[in-house]
């Protein structure tokens, strides 16, 4: 569990666009060299990762995203720049997006690598029943494990 981590929750938004709060402060702190190690694997991966998602319903390259993240001070120059080169969505196909990420549940192989990174969580509630912001949210000490 990272408590300390000055982390946004992965449900926070920006703009509409779920979880780009919390991946500019991973850009940020490991450009500062202070992302934790278990981090950085996925950081701006293509996949199922909350990063890769976020990149593949934007259309944004990675490597652009970070280096426009690092070259403004604040989370709305950064919004300008995503809405200058994302692809365009509405409001509703913003929140469509959302509501996908927080129905889907990970398959059998997913769901015992959940149960291997999280150790913490499984040993409370089994992480393949959680959606990824409760299972990232529990694991970070936001959202109690019951």
């Amino acid at each position: 569990m990272n408590q300390s981590l000055p982390l946004r929750s992965p449900r926070e938004t920006l703009g509409g666009y779920v979880f780009l709060p919390r991946l500019i402060d991973k850009v940020r702190l490991h450009a500062e060299g202070k992302l934790p190690t278990e981090y950085v694997g996925n950081l701006l991966k293509p996949g199922l990762t909350l990063d890769g998602r976020l990149l593949t319903f934007t259309g944004l390259d990675a490597e652009e995203l970070r280096r426009a993240i690092l070259a403004v001070k604040t989370d709305e120059e950064v919004l300008v720049w995503v809405e200058r080169h994302a692809k365009p969505h509405t409001k509703t196909e913003k929140q469509q997006w959302i509501a996908e990420i927080e129905v889907y549940r990970p398959n059998m192989e997913w769901a015992q690598w959940r149960r291997a990174v999280y150790k913490e969580v499984a040993a409370k509630v089994d992480p393949a029943t959680l959606n990824v912001f409760d299972l990232i949210d529990m694991d970070e000490g936001r959202v109690p494990m019951k």
